[in-house]
């Protein structure tokens, strides 16, 4: 009986271990990820872009991206850091975004450099979030020094993320985001535009 309560102590030792050493490399740059937090979106609300901190990438700049597709059909759009395999963002489009099917429509993506912010035009409008962003930073999250100053880490800092949509003026909307996973921050688009990764300071 000793022997096997020893061995039952010792699995679960092991898998302690495990499961802090994940925590510890799963997020390349950082320490550790953040606790991933419930599928509940952040409440919109609209801030000077002056009063955000803007999550910003180390990565190589990805290219601009333009496809061209038939409406009708799900359509995932995936724009990579320039030269490798690692996403930094996905454009979604629902089958009715764009209405009735079998018709041509562009879409045009250019992702801002230095940061996780893009800019991208349809060349027909599409429904109010029947499209969604999804940007990826396990590899390159790199918090700006005041983020760290504001929030303690980059870990707090993470928290605090949401996506954010330019306006006129320096405004920006932080629209309703989620996490699907680890490292992925997630919105519903209500139209084109310029879209970034921000939190408040």
């Amino acid at each position: 009986m000793t022997g096997a309560i020893s061995r039952v102590l010792a699995g679960w030792a092991t898998s302690l271990l495990i499961g802090s050493l994940h925590l510890v490399v799963a997020c390349g740059g950082r320490a550790a990820s953040a606790p991933e937090r419930p599928a509940t979106p952040t409440a919109p609300r609209t801030l000077p872009l002056a009063r955000l901190l803007v999550l910003e990438t180390s990565g190589s700049p990805p290219p601009d991206t333009s496809v061209t597709f038939t409406t009708g059909t799900p359509r995932v759009i995936v724009i990579y850091h320039s030269g490798e395999s690692i996403a930094f963002a996905r454009l979604s489009f629902q089958p009715s975004a764009f209405g009735d099917s079998g018709r041509s429509v562009q879409v045009d993506v250019h992702p801002r450099p230095g940061i996780y912010g893009l800019d991208f035009t349809t060349s027909l409008p599409f429904r109010s979030e029947a499209a969604s962003v999804t940007f990826e930073y396990s590899r390159y999250f790199s918090a700006p020094a005041r983020a760290r100053q504001a929030h303690g880490s980059d870990v707090a800092f993470e928290r605090v993320l949401t996506v954010g949509r330019l306006l006129p003026d320096n405004q920006v909307e932080l629209v309703p985001s989620t996490r699907p996973a680890a490292d992925n921050l997630q919105a519903a688009l209500p139209a084109a535009g310029s879209y970034l990764v921000a939190g408040p300071q």
